[in-house]
């Protein structure tokens, strides 16, 4: 049996799997040939070649069946092994027409094969091989990286980026948000976009997550004791209301396990972290596909006391319905409309809505994407609670997050009826069309 890590290479003459066996797996030929054939009383009957740019072994592999013939090499070759779950998370997501459609075709393919078994042996095999196209290439990219992040979790390359969360009113520290780095071998550090989707495609999202999980309980009590180093900052106790917490980001993936709240509830346990020191941050695209569904999960998860935060509002169709299915406790306002809000008038009356909105549902609003004491102090003087962006700090490593700790400065008193320039000027900024 094979795995997501084997990356084959064969020499002529080497059996691939025999007729009858279980296909708990498929290959993509990346170099050489392969023979595919029957073994009959009077010889063996060679039914195709395959070469370069194509996949054998599917068809057990998706139906489920045993192997309807053997296969050998013929020239050396060079395989990468698709998996069951591999295969199980991409056709899962397919229009299930075009699965029903597939299943038929490969049911027909068995009828043919068999028929072409029975067959009389002077029946010549093609010989013609199909040049590998953009598809194959796609094919093996994906692939590899699907083997590298599995190497990458199991050789402990990714990382935690921590991005301060800062209260908006008096600039004291209220948390971080986790932002997953890879530091890659050959690559160097890749930003979460540069992996994420294919973690998503393939389905090993879910163990990035929990390895998320795992990290925080391991970081956690560094910041938590670096905090109490500094004098200026507030004491963060125990309670849901000043925690210091961390922010981490889901999948759609994790929120259709039926047991990822108790999951998620047993790592920071055995972590020593309490839930409220926790947010799970969410996006409204990861919840059209089951919202039912990941309504009950979340609900679990708030149930144990974890936060549930909407990252990017105001920036999809359905995130008001989403107010009141959803256990939200923070709404993420997108920096889209906070970067433009100095000079757009139509952003300003967007974030002062959502802030409004927030407010009457007694949710905390957290504006990202801040670049500007201006653009702070709008913001401030809208009551947003929380801000975040590279005002207050790009993403960091841990030891750096440990220093910014350390030595943050204690809260300022921020009264929104100051004459002081910057909040004046931002006073007239919301009050103008």
């Amino acid at each position: 049996m094979h795995n997501l890590l084997d990356h084959l290479v064969l020499q002529k003459g080497a059996a691939l799997f025999s007729e009858g066996d279980g296909g708990d797996c498929a290959y993509l030929i990346k170099r050489g040939q392969i023979e595919i054939f029957v073994r009959r009383e009077d010889g063996d009957i060679v039914l195709a070649r395959r070469g370069a740019g194509e996949i054998i072994g599917e068809m057990a592999l998706i139906d489920q069946g045993t192997r309807s013939a053997s296969a050998r090499v013929t020239e050396d070759c060079e395989l990468l092994v698709v998996t069951e779950q591999q295969l199980e998370h991409r056709i899962a997501t397919t229009d299930p027409i075009l699965r029903m459609c597939l299943g038929v075709v490969i049911q027909r393919y068995r009828e043919t094969l068999a028929l072409h078994a029975s067959g009389a042996r002077s029946r010549p095999a093609s010989k013609a091989f199909s040049v590998p196209g953009p598809e194959f290439h796609a094919a093996v990219e994906a692939l590899t990286l699907d083997q590298e992040m599995l190497r990458a979790l199991r050789l402990k390359e990714f990382e935690l980026y921590l991005q301060p969360i800062v209260h908006l009113g008096g600039r004291g520290l209220a948390g971080f948000e986790g932002l997953i780095r890879w530091n890659h071998p050959q690559r160097g550090l890749l930003a979460p976009a540069q992996f994420i989707p294919a973690a998503e495609a393939s389905g090993l999202i879910v163990g990035i997550t929990q390895w998320c999980l795992h990290e925080l309980t391991r970081i956690f009590p560094l910041l938590a004791a670096a905090a109490e180093g500094n004098a200026a900052q507030p004491l963060w106790t125990a309670s849901s209301e000043s925690a210091l917490f961390v922010t981490v980001n889901i999948s759609g993936h994790d929120l259709v396990q039926p047991a990822f709240a108790d999951t998620v509830k047993t790592i920071l346990s055995q972590g020593g972290i309490s839930p409220c020191n926790l947010k799970l941050e969410i996006t409204e695209s990861m919840l059209m596909k089951d919202p039912a569904g990941a309504a009950k999960i979340l609900d679990a998860c708030r149930l144990h006391g974890m936060g549930i935060a909407v990252d990017d509002f105001g920036t999809g169709y359905s995130s008001l319905s989403y107010l009141s299915t959803l256990p939200i406790t923070t709404l993420k306002i997108d920096r889209a409309f906070v970067r433009s809000m100095a000079s757009d008038p139509k952003s300003r009356k967007i974030v002062s809505t959502i802030r409004y909105l927030a407010r009457e549902l007694e949710i905390p609003v957290v504006a990202e994407g801040i670049e500007t004491e201006e653009q702070a102090d709008m913001l401030a003087a809208m009551a947003c609670e929380y801000g975040q962006g590279f005002l207050f700090g790009r993403p960091a490593p841990v030891a750096v997050t440990l220093e910014r700790i350390r030595h943050w400065p204690a809260p300022f008193a921020a009264p929104m009826d100051s004459d002081a320039g910057p909040r004046r000027r931002a006073a007239e900024l919301l009050t103008m069309d």
